[in-house]
């Protein structure tokens, strides 16, 4: 008889433990659509994160054109108030970083060239690492330290290091993590910025 009653109890506990994990299930397809509308509304309210001290908005008004160079034009300039080494970033997130300055223009270098090198960080770990490009494929994290998980989606975010850019500036997610490569997925798609009207520009505390 206890051995029956043993049974009926784990049965109820099984079959709690599955109501349970459907309930949480439900609660993350909630929570992922709730980040893409949060991450949409950002962009139509030109969000400022924490440490701009202002934004400059700007049109993309040509690309490099190249398959081995990953950069765009935009039509602000050191009138503007654009300095080189600024973060340059959309509603979605980082594009990269201001790497040239004439008076009416700029040239904003992508994550994925190959010179680029980013400070940023895991945020579910809070493991720093450098997220560097490859010029094909996807950027690359590099320097973690010894014995992080890394986890597929893991979102990533600058990290503020050297004070390059403000912390907590949305960059992408983990794409794949290999034996010997880890590499990221940016959240914007860097074939359509052209048709994207306006870029921000962030200037990070001094």
């Amino acid at each position: 008889l206890r051995h029956v009653e043993g049974l009926f109890d784990l049965y109820e506990e099984n079959q709690r433990l599955r109501d349970d994990n459907a309930r949480l299930q439900e609660w993350q397809v909630v929570a992922r659509r709730l980040a893409v509308e949060n991450t949409q509304l950002r962009g139509l309210t030109h969000y400022e994160p924490h440490g701009a001290t202002f934004a400059i908005s700007a049109q993309v008004i040509a690309n490099s054109g190249g398959a081995f160079a990953h950069n765009v034009l935009v039509d602000a300039g050191s009138r503007d108030g654009v300095a080189r080494g600024q973060a340059g970033v959309t509603g979605e997130g980082l594009i990269g970083r201001v790497a040239e300055v004439s008076s009416h223009s700029a040239r904003v270098l992508l994550l994925g060239d190959v010179s680029s090198r980013i400070p940023v960080m895991l945020e579910t770990s809070r493991s720093r690492a450098l997220l560097v490009g490859a010029n094909v494929g996807r950027p690359r994290l590099l320097h973690t330290l010894p014995g992080t998980r890394v986890t597929v989606s893991e979102r990533i975010v600058t990290s503020g290091d050297g004070g390059a850019f403000p912390p907590g500036l949305p960059v992408g997610v983990v794409a794949n993590v290999g034996d010997s490569v880890i590499e990221g997925q940016p959240f914007v798609d860097f074939d359509k910025l052209e048709f994207d009207r306006k870029k921000l520009y962030w200037k990070e505390l001094s």
